[in-house]
């Protein structure tokens, strides 16, 4: 009887213990295996937005053109595709061109002298998400086709890159694929910002975003067990906070920062590391797990940056700790262990002393 007593409180210890890992938001959907096909009055309807800088009153000019043959025709009239980089975008579920936080990318890359290419996704991704998931893949695939025809028009994969945020992160891999097929090469780089983990997240590699879509594959996670992904996708993937909830406040108050907003908050990070090339410091892990938790300090610390300046020459899971207000970075000072993690500045306003409210 004592052996039988002993032996379930053994069970019950390691069983408290081993909780497992998250499933995560939506983990399997119907049909992401399935063939999906656009009609040919869809394809018609498929758009891209071109914009290139000059130096009249706004500083770039722009036009659309249709996400075809055609269309790469169209575009190849209005960028200098030998010159500079090329910079597609892609946004996520319910998105647009017209989006705030689409023109905020759009003013930073002409800034920085580049071509972008925004694919329209509105209204196309805009129906139930287990058929705008299933959707991505056409999606990505045309988009492929077209930058493939750019290139047969001079665009170098040299100077071409991606980024995609959610959903956009899955099809600007399916785009890569594509471009390669048609072209030999891959494209320069991909940066996926919390790619879509909903109806992903036990699809095998070549189905989703994965390290082989690009020379260079960045990713950042910010929500891993709700709309993002907690798998390692790219050759340096960067688990902002343990990447699940991201800090917020606003002077003295909390300002919880749950799913959608800790899934956004990636697109923000990202605007934010290109004014700051070197403060995002980030330190390597040896798992996901001990990102999820900032155990990342011992020893000898291994680091790289998010952002422009990125070292791919070190692969790898990185922990990245920020502040819960903008500008967020902590630079240096992020390469000391944080007592409380993500929710450090909770313990802020917790004096020892006896307090009177």
């Amino acid at each position: 009887m004592k052996v039988l007593v002993f032996v379930l409180l053994c069970w019950w210890h390691v069983k408290a213990e081993d909780t497992g890992q998250p499933a995560g938001l939506m983990r399997d959907c119907p049909g992401m295996n399935r063939t999906t096909k656009f009609s040919e009055e869809t394809k018609k309807s498929l758009t891209v937005v071109v914009a290139s800088p000059t130096q009249g009153l706004f500083g770039y000019r722009e036009t659309r053109c249709k996400l075809s043959t055609e269309g790469a025709a169209c575009t190849a009239k209005h960028l200098d595709l030998k010159k500079g980089k090329t910079q597609v975008m892609i946004s996520g579920y319910m998105d647009g061109s017209f989006s705030p936080i689409v023109r905020s990318f759009m003013s930073m890359y002409l800034k920085l002298g580049r071509n972008v290419i925004v694919l329209e996704i509105f209204p196309i991704l805009v129906r139930s998400y287990p058929i705008a998931a299933r959707v991505t893949r056409p999606l990505g695939e045309l988009l492929g086709e077209f930058l493939a025809a750019l290139t047969f028009l001079g665009l170098s994969p040299r100077r071409l890159e991606l980024v995609g945020g959610s959903l956009g992160s899955h099809i600007a891999s399916y785009a890569s694929d594509t471009y390669r097929q048609l072209t030999g090469r891959r494209p320069a780089r991909l940066t996926g910002l919390d790619p879509a983990g909903p109806c992903f997240r036990t699809l095998p590699p070549a189905s989703r975003l994965h390290a082989e879509a690009a020379d260079h594959v960045d990713v950042l996670h910010t929500n891993i067990d709700g709309f993002g992904i907690a798998d390692p996708l790219g050759q340096v993937d960067f688990y902002v906070n343990g990447g699940e909830f991201q800090p917020a406040l606003q002077g003295d108050f909390i300002m919880p920062c749950f799913q959608l907003c800790s899934h956004i908050r990636s697109a923000f990070y990202w605007l934010l590391s290109h004014n700051n090339p070197d403060k995002f410091v980030a330190v390597q892990c040896d798992s996901v797990a001990a990102a999820r938790l900032g155990d990342c300090y011992e020893g000898t610390l291994r680091t790289n940056v998010l952002g422009p300046k990125t070292n791919f020459s070190k692969p790898g899971v990185y922990y990245l700790p920020t502040n819960a207000i903008a500008p967020y970075y902590m630079g240096l000072s992020g390469l000391t262990k944080r007592k409380y993690g993500v929710n450090d500045y909770l313990m802020t306003p917790a004096p020892d002393e006896d307090m009177i409210i």
